[in-house]
């Protein structure tokens, strides 16, 4: 069986003023269904560029990307951003080293994990905040049929790290990535 994961000799460049910048150069792993692979160096050293990528988040940038990023054997790398949009949430899914920053200000938290479970499960808008409720819930929130509508800011640290778990959590992806658990 082939792997969820197979990152084959991925290399992520960055052109800057002060010349190339190999972020990541030449990093392959493998990882299978059920598995925990932990990818583990010194700040700077990649890991976050590495994780980025496999959720085609530099596409659009000015990133050169080569190499290949395989989920379920779909190379991510040579997909098209819809075709990578589709399967971010769904399929793969990331969390955050800095909620705060990942999470819109202007919108609730409840907002936010409603509207990510609503673009990939055919579910109507109650439905979707009963299950965002739940998921809160399931991440230790206090008061989740509460706290679902404050905002980012209104929520501790901590509690903005669960809230973010619980919106990778959504959908229920094959591939959770955990940025700096």
């Amino acid at each position: 069986m082939a792997p969820l994961l197979e990152v084959d000799d991925l290399r992520i460049h960055f052109s800057t003023d002060d010349g190339l910048v190999k972020s990541v150069d030449g990093v392959s792993f493998a990882l299978e269904r059920g598995r925990t692979l932990g990818i583990v160096g010194e700040s700077g050293s990649g890991k976050s560029v590495t994780s980025l990528g496999i959720m085609g988040l530099h596409q659009g940038t000015k990133a050169e990307i080569s190499g290949h990023i395989r989920l379920d054997g779909e190379d991510l790398v040579a997909a098209t951003a819809t075709r990578v949009r589709e399967l971010r949430g769904s399929k793969m899914a990331m969390i955050f080293q800095d909620p705060l920053s990942a999470m819109h200000p202007y919108y609730t938290v409840g907002d936010q994990i409603i509207e990510a479970y609503r673009i990939h499960n055919k579910v109507s808008k109650k439905a979707a905040r009963q299950h965002a409720i739940e998921l809160l819930a399931r991440v230790g929130i206090p008061t989740p049929q509460t706290r679902v509508d404050d905002y980012p800011h209104q929520f501790s640290g901590g509690m903005r790290q669960r809230a973010m778990i619980a919106m990778a959590l959504s959908c229920d992806p094959e591939l959770l990535i955990a940025d700096e658990p």
